[in-house]
């Protein structure tokens, strides 16, 4: 599996009924948006998906990933 850019966060808001979707250059910054926002998106379904647009990582993933992780002070 290549990992190589762009990667894609795609999350689902609430009321809405198509997906956002937002690039990233690396994998690293895709995780580091999910991380910073997961407040708001661990109930908006986000995905991480590849530059062909093919799940990566999945809404299960992100919450087992972000949920389990510790507070940071």
């Amino acid at each position: 599996m290549s990992q190589s850019g762009p990667f894609y966060l795609r999350w689902r808001p609430a009321g809405t009924p198509a997906p956002e979707l937002e690039k990233f250059d690396d994998l690293d910054a895709a995780l580091d948006a999910v991380e910073a926002r997961w407040a708001t998106l661990r109930d908006q379904a986000p995905q991480v998906l590849d530059a062909r647009k093919v799940l990566l990582l999945s809404t299960d993933e992100l919450r087992g990933e972000f949920d389990a992780a510790p507070p940071e002070e």
